[in-house]
């Protein structure tokens, strides 16, 4: 894949796009690794707007979705040390179902929100990993979950 890039960009879009990409360890594509480097350089760029039927695997989405189940939060050992937590809460909408995984510290986000079975959410600029359960969506640095 060839990446098209503004030449006003202050850094060099390149190298920037290799250091997300580091960090991501491969999990986005360099579609959305570009998005996020434009994004840190002060463009707008707003993942578009999605059904679950159309989502594919690492992308970075905008979509609006209704909480089917919300699961316990599970513990777990980081392969870099120290204890992580991990949530899932089931999603649908008309075209489909997936799970919303919820990391560390954004585990606690159904009781803060008051988020339970029938809520609409509106989840922004989030990412989408295809895995052993089906897919997933995540929030990641930049992406918001929002009630509907």
């Amino acid at each position: 894949m060839t990446l098209m890039v503004r030449k006003d960009m202050d850094e060099d879009p390149d190298a920037k796009v290799a250091e997300l990409r580091q960090e991501f360890g491969g999990l986005l594509n360099d579609e959305v690794l570009l998005r996020m480097a434009r994004e840190e350089q002060g463009g707008n760029n707003m993942a578009p707007i999605k059904k679950i039927a159309d989502l594919g695997d690492k992308e970075e989405i905008s979509i609006v979705v209704k909480v089917t189940r919300v699961n316990d939060t599970k513990k777990f050992q980081k392969r870099t040390g120290g204890e992580g937590q991990v949530r899932n809460i089931n999603v649908e909408d008309e075209t489909g179902t997936c799970r919303l995984t919820l990391w560390d510290e954004d585990v606690d986000l159904p009781e803060n929100m008051n988020i339970e079975i029938g809520t609409q959410l509106k989840l922004t600029d989030c990412y989408t990993k295809q895995t052993d359960f089906g897919l997933d969506i995540t929030k990641g640095r930049k992406g918001k979950i929002e009630l509907e």
